[in-house]
């Protein structure tokens, strides 16, 4: 398969909000992004707070950066004080651009080739996740994540 097409990055981000409107969360970012970091789309709800906008992109651009979903990121984080100097280290060198927490997602084709990933913010960080899942679920393709 090639890339996440547009259409694909639209559809996975409009499921991803009606998963936050089923869980009744209070308003969302979520954001698309390829392969390369790129930003493919974003969607943000009316009246989420500003600085979500970044944060749902830092943790998809996290994810892509070390091939991990961002939940991983948090939990190798809370491993020990070498891990978290590390982690610090990256957000250092990518100013800002890591957040290590759920969220973000790494999308993955049939074959499981990375494909990007999406990031939500805005509600708990589980629930960011489980939008993100339903999202990619709904283009078909796969996430290592339940």
């Amino acid at each position: 398969m090639s890339e996440l097409t547009l259409i694909q990055a639209n559809q996975l981000t409009e499921a991803a909000l009606a998963m936050a409107r089923h869980l009744n969360l209070p308003p969302v970012a979520v954001a698309v992004l390829d392969t390369g970091g790129h930003l493919k789309v974003l969607q943000r709800e009316d009246g989420v707070s500003f600085l979500r906008v970044q944060v749902c992109q830092a943790k998809a651009w996290g994810a892509l950066g070390l091939a991990t979903n961002s939940r991983q990121i948090g939990e190798r984080y809370n491993q020990d004080n070498f891990q978290q100097g590390f982690i610090i280290a990256l957000n250092t060198m990518s100013g800002g651009g890591l957040i290590p927490l759920p969220g973000g997602v790494l999308i993955y084709d049939e074959s499981g080739q990375i494909k990007g990933a999406v990031g939500v913010s805005g509600a708990a960080s589980d629930d960011d996740e489980a939008c993100a899942i339903a999202g990619i679920k709904a283009i078909e393709m796969k996430t290592d994540l339940k």
